[in-house]
């Protein structure tokens, strides 16, 4: 685990596959590829792991129905990306969910939180340092450091619950946050495919100011951004990107108080059905963060249909004040 000083960087990635449409299968292509643009935050723009989305505003509320419209995995090949911002020349749509085949992200090679230059970077190298991280979880989960599945280096934190349930790690070394700005990066591999539509969260921040807690994770098997506890209520709202499994993907979120919206990168490539907040949600405000957890936690409760057992592994969690990136 290393925690230093934060220094600018900025990832440019292209790449372009072909491959059987498999939306479940590792390295598969993902919906359309779509026009390559400059992230929000200072990101500099890759293809598209997805296409643009049909109609449909993409969000639902927990006992709500996935938003209508939405492309399917694998729907075709990508169009040309359009030059952005900081990318060059389009191609064929890149490869989707998925981190197979982006020699960039480094899985498989030695960790890179030593030179990654970030607030927080956490390779489980050396077990769980306990003098950065506190563990909290329910009575049927398991929260342990082993070799199963890591991203990088030789271990990675594996999660297990048996059903709704929690298990996730808290740090509060970053804070305060450097313009009330947080960038979280993860690498996360899904044991089995979701076999229900439950709502889960795999990072919260929390804190002063607001009593919201501001959520990372999804529903509908589908990565998503949401509340709970403020005074916009309790939501979710949804990609149309699912969440692979039995396969890494770099996940990167930004929770921006300065402004009270989202941004989410998956493979660094920015999900704009994801770019949510005040203006779709009146009375969004985020506290003044305190808190960061990294984990996975189903709000299944005793809900007919929505709990299932499930487990996944999180590897070089890297945590920021400005755009992170996979490469790190």
């Amino acid at each position: 685990m290393h925690v230093r000083a934060a220094s600018p960087a900025v990832l440019v990635s292209f790449l372009a596959v072909f491959a059987a449409c498999d939306p479940g299968a590792q390295g598969a292509l993902g919906s359309a590829g779509g026009a390559a643009s400059a992230g929000t935050g200072g990101r500099a723009a890759s293809a598209g792991t997805g296409g643009a989305p049909a109609a449909g505003s993409g969000g639902a509320s927990p006992g709500g129905s996935p938003a209508a419209g939405a492309p399917a995995a694998g729907s075709g090949a990508g169009a040309p990306a359009a030059a952005g911002s900081a990318a060059m020349g389009g191609g064929a749509g890149t490869a989707g969910t998925g981190s197979a085949g982006n020699a960039n992200l480094g899985l498989g090679g030695t960790s890179r939180c030593a030179t990654a230059g970030v607030a927080l970077c956490e390779d489980f190298e050396n077990g769980l340092d306990t003098a950065i991280w506190t563990t909290t979880k329910s009575g049927d989960a398991t929260i342990e450091v082993d070799a199963a599945h890591p991203a990088r280096g030789s271990k990675a934190l594996h999660i297990k619950t048996a059903g709704s349930g929690y298990a996730y790690i808290t740090e509060k070394k970053t804070f305060p946050a450097t313009n009330n700005i947080l960038y979280g990066r993860m690498f996360v591999y899904l044991g089995d495919p979701f076999s229900t539509d439950g709502h889960f969260t795999l990072a919260e921040g929390a804190g002063t100011g607001d009593p919201a807690k501001i959520r990372f994770g999804g529903q509908y098997k589908a990565f998503g951004v949401g509340t709970d506890g403020g005074g916009s209520g309790d939501w979710t709202d949804k990609d149309d990107q699912p969440f692979p499994a039995q396969t890494f993907i770099c996940t990167e979120f930004q929770f921006k108080a300065d402004s009270n919206e989202f941004h989410v990168w998956l493979d660094d490539a920015e999900r704009p059905l994801l770019n949510r907040g005040v203006t779709q949600h009146a009375s969004f405000t985020m506290p003044t963060f305190n808190s960061l957890w990294f984990g996975y936690w189903l709000y299944a409760g005793s809900i007919p249909g929505e709990t299932e057992a499930q487990e996944l592994w999180i590897d070089e969690i890297a945590v920021d004040f400005k755009p992170i990136g996979c490469s790190k």
